[in-house]
């Protein structure tokens, strides 16, 4: 993805002050009862950039900084969710983007860094998702060592997603809103998410929901869990519950 001219200076101005970065958490929803059952937090960046999120990420990755961007959203997610003492709460569901590794130490110290206070659902970006196999399985590994979750986002959006669905496996499967929104036109697409959840544990949880529609459509899908401006728009994390 190349970020359009008019966007270019802010996502610029985004990847020079970094660390800047805002969390911001959209809540993860039980279709069944509406009741919250976790958080998924966003990259935000303040005034006077107003980066867009996927603007700063495709510019980063032109300038080779997707990892020290990665880095920053999830510091800011964490602090964030230990200052609102969470705990195990609720799940919380980081972004990672499995393009930014350089080895398998290095796999390893971005999960050391997550820490084990929180109940973490590490949700695998479909950008470079099949840049480097043997490095986003061994992610997937250390992620379920360290007693993480593994999620697939945007499953659908792209071919890599489906195509690597059987091997990476996930706990939880985000199926891409265009599914949501447009489910006779995704219809391949969703035969192999069905075909991979008849055979494991994982779950379904449809993203993009905004509308009334769109909710029945993803329990028509199969999904259980959901999230999208129906429930709630991105925003600083609430105080936890006493």
């Amino acid at each position: 993805m190349t970020v359009p001219d008019g966007a270019v200076l802010a996502a610029s101005a985004a990847l020079d002050s970094v660390e800047s970065v805002a969390a911001m958490f959209q809540p993860v929803v039980e279709l069944s009862t509406g009741n919250v059952v976790g958080y998924e937090a966003l990259a935000r960046w303040p005034s006077p950039s107003l980066a867009l999120p996927e603007d700063v990420f495709a510019l980063a990755r032109e300038r080779g900084m997707v990892g020290r961007v990665d880095v920053a959203c999830r510091a800011a997610a964490l602090r964030a969710a230990r200052e609102r003492a969470y705990a195990r709460r609720v799940r919380f569901f980081l972004n990672i983007e499995p393009g930014c590794f350089v080895d398998e130490r290095d796999v390893g110290a971005h999960l050391d860094a997550i820490g084990d206070d929180l109940d973490v659902v590490l949700e695998i970006t479909e950008r470079d998702l099949d840049r480097n196999v043997p490095l986003l399985m061994a992610l997937v590994r250390g992620a379920r060592d360290r007693g993480m979750a593994v999620a697939m986002d945007d499953v659908g959006a792209t071919p890599a997603t489906l195509r690597l669905l059987d091997a990476v496996a996930p706990d939880i499967v985000k199926l891409d809103s265009s599914i949501v929104r447009s489910p006779y036109r995704t219809r391949a697409a969703m035969r192999q998410v069905r075909s991979y959840l008849q055979t494991s544990d994982a779950v379904l949880l449809a993203e993009g929901i905004e509308t009334r529609r769109h909710l029945r459509r993803a329990v028509a899908l199969g999904a259980t869990m959901g999230q999208g401006w129906l429930f709630g728009r991105p925003m600083p994390l609430p105080v936890a519950p006493v």
